[in-house]
């Protein structure tokens, strides 16, 4: 990715590209680059297209980038979830474009956003040949808490790689929502000073899963009050017992999936990427597994979904169910 901007920076642009992938953020920066290096400032209508879902037919992307661009050097056109890549999408309508993509004007540049692409559709070994692919996967743990660091030192604040972990630890992690959560963080300390755990307590909006991640560590630690509390807190928020369960039966998942990944033999990077999971959810999961055995979290889940079952077959009330369950795990 850091290619692509010495390339455009050098004014060199390829004649089409396919982004794709589920970091949003990344897409959506690369996007703007992208138009910023193309588009000269006032004439950036006249020599730009968007075609989004089913308007983006081969004949109407044919259309477009075979117009001239006007008063530029550059015509740019961006496809938008044309569905073309995807196996059950519209891949016949994308592959009339394949001989045509030998011929693409080198006056236009074409773009493709998705959010998922086969590599072994035609129409992606394509754009592969012709030009380029890149997908934009979540960063690593390592890789988000630099981001935010530079993104502190942007704002004249300045922050800790341990406080970095708290505010990942707190917030929801897309990357869309960690820049809000700093620009606030930024504005709160004025522009400047390091940026605390305090100051992250005071400001950030805690995310529903970190506060059911506290919820289950109230329960592996057998503190019974401490687990009602946190719920009877959470419905006080307006929050779903249902969604509360549903977190609940996931953060048993993961637990039982980084014990048994751990048994294996897989050190935490390897958990994490087959988890999904940043680091420091995988220290986390491990650490709740030295307070459950594995035959209690197998147990848990069973519980879990018949709880699950209950509340859906109206046999018991959704709130007083999970704080059953909840009860249930934390005497024990």
């Amino acid at each position: 990715m850091k290619e692509l901007k010495k390339q455009w920076k050098a004014n060199e642009f390829a004649n089409c590209y396919l982004f794709y992938g589920t970091e949003t953020y990344l897409v959506k920066h690369y996007e703007h680059t992208l138009r910023n290096a193309i588009l000269p400032s006032g004439m950036e209508d006249m020599n730009f297209d968007e075609l989004e879902g089913n308007r983006a037919t081969a004949a109407a992307i044919r259309d477009a980038a075979e117009t001239l661009p006007f008063l530029s050097d550059k015509r740019l056109v961006i496809v938008r979830n044309s569905t073309f890549f995807r196996k059950n999408g519209r891949k016949d309508e994308g592959e009339r474009l394949l001989e045509w993509m030998l011929d693409i004007p080198k006056t236009t540049c074409l773009v493709f956003i998705e959010e998922k692409a086969e590599k072994t559709g035609k129409l992606y070994k394509a754009i592969a040949r012709v030009g380029q692919v890149v997908e934009f996967k979540p960063l690593t743990e390592k890789e988000v808490i630099a981001w935010l660091q530079k993104t502190a030192t942007a704002g004249g604040v300045q922050l800790s790689s341990a406080a970095a972990v708290s505010l990942l630890r707190m917030t929801d992690n897309s990357m869309e929502n960690l820049q809000r959560e700093m620009d606030k963080l930024i504005a709160y300390k004025g522009g400047s000073g390091a940026i605390t755990v305090q100051d992250l307590q005071a400001v950030c909006s805690v995310s529903l899963e970190a506060r059911v991640f506290d919820l289950i560590r109230a329960v592996g630690e057998k503190n019974t009050e401490k687990a009602v509390s946190l719920y009877n807190n959470l419905l006080a928020m307006k929050e779903s017992p249902f969604m509360v369960l549903s977190l609940v039966i996931r953060q048993f998942r993961m637990i039982y999936g980084a014990m048994l990944l751990s048994q294996a033999g897989a050190d935490n990077a390897e958990i994490a990427k087959k988890l999904e999971v940043r680091d420091f959810a995988v220290r986390e999961y491990l650490q709740h597994g030295k307070r459950f055995s594995k035959k209690d979290v197998k147990q848990a889940l069973v519980d879990c979904l018949q709880t699950d079952l209950d509340i859906k077959n109206g046999r018991m009330a959704e709130d007083l169910a999970v704080e059953l369950l909840l009860i249930q795990y934390s005497s024990r």
